[in-house]
């Protein structure tokens, strides 16, 4: 009776603690689901050009994942498409976030709020929902203040557990198949047990998840683990928010409603994905010191062409 108790405790998913509130420490963010065995797979800076064969895939599979939108690119009208194809398709829709100039150093606390609400007003436009879920870009030294800001307003932070290091497997999207089973196995050698995953990967053409994900949800599958939105591996039933407040709101497809989805199926890996081309001339990934820089050229934002502009992942 102890070990069927115990078996239905959720477990901890906080990096830090959630009391915490002092803008000199890091804000508390997700890192693993609740439920043993579930995994969420996530998607950050779409949608891209190949944001469409990663929902083909998710459908072949009869699985779900979650997206980190980053709102700069909805300007466009294909990929506010893409967005509102994901959305209907039952997936969660989150928010990547990053400062003017990557950092909340030089602004007040009102205008970062401004400039959060804004982005996540342009996606609420599309979907009808503001998201709730954040993933701020990575900066070195790491933003307490942002963090602490943005979680101020309500949204729940989300950090991960599980990093394939996507952008180094295009043109080689086995590698990340075989980087989930070895890490599967891995688990299971150490601890006797499966664990609990948030993945960290990348719809843009220049990394090799948009290939993998047939061969990505195999290997979940074989493992016997169950991919889940971020709303079930939190288990939280209201994994929207409204813009202008704190409260958290709830749609069709959130955790608890009938809508709800989990789980996946084996699928066949098609034969002509390897050959699948994507024009990347204008968007490539570009190593730094102080992490991966997704390069844009010739976008039209906000009715300006920008040339060169640099976006900090």
């Amino acid at each position: 009776m102890a070990t069927s108790v115990l078996a239905d405790m959720p477990l901890p998913i906080w990096n830090h603690p959630t009391a915490v509130t002092a803008s000199t420490v890091p804000a508390p963010q997700a890192t693993a689901c609740a439920g043993q065995g579930d995994i969420a797979v996530t998607f950050n800076e779409g949608p891209s050009d190949v944001t469409a064969k990663v929902l083909n895939g998710l459908k072949a599979g009869q699985a779900k994942a979650s997206f980190f939108v980053n709102a700069t690119w909805l300007y466009t009208q294909q990929y506010a498409m893409i967005l509102q194809r994901a959305y209907n398709d039952g997936h969660l829709i989150g928010m990547t976030y990053r400062p003017p100039g990557d950092s909340s150093e030089g602004f007040t606390d009102q205008q970062i709020m401004q400039d959060v609400s804004n982005n996540a007003k342009i996606i609420e436009t599309l979907i009808g929902v503001s998201p709730k879920y954040v993933r701020l870009h990575y900066s070195q030294p790491e933003d307490y203040r942002l963090e602490h800001i943005v979680r101020s307003m309500g949204y729940t932070l989300i950090a991960y557990n599980l990093d394939p290091q996507d952008y180094n497997y295009k043109g080689n999207p086995a590698g990340i198949g075989d980087f989930f089973r070895s890490s599967f196995a891995k688990q299971l050698d150490t601890y006797d047990s499966k664990g609990s995953f948030i993945t960290m990967q990348y719809d843009i053409p220049d990394t090799g998840s948009w290939q993998a994900i047939y061969d990505q949800i195999n290997a979940i599958n074989d493992a016997g683990y169950t991919m889940v939105r971020l709303d079930g591996c939190l288990q939280d039933k209201e994994p929207y928010k409204q813009t202008a407040s704190k409260k958290s709101i709830s749609d069709k497809h959130s955790y608890g409603n009938p809508d709800y989805k989990k789980g996946q199926v084996a699928v066949e890996v098609p034969e002509s994905l390897a050959n699948n081309t994507v024009d990347t001339s204008d968007i490539q990934i570009v190593k730094k010191s102080d992490g991966y820089h997704y390069a844009a050229v010739n976008l039209l934002v906000l009715g300006a062409t920008f040339l060169g502009t640099v976006f900090l992942l």
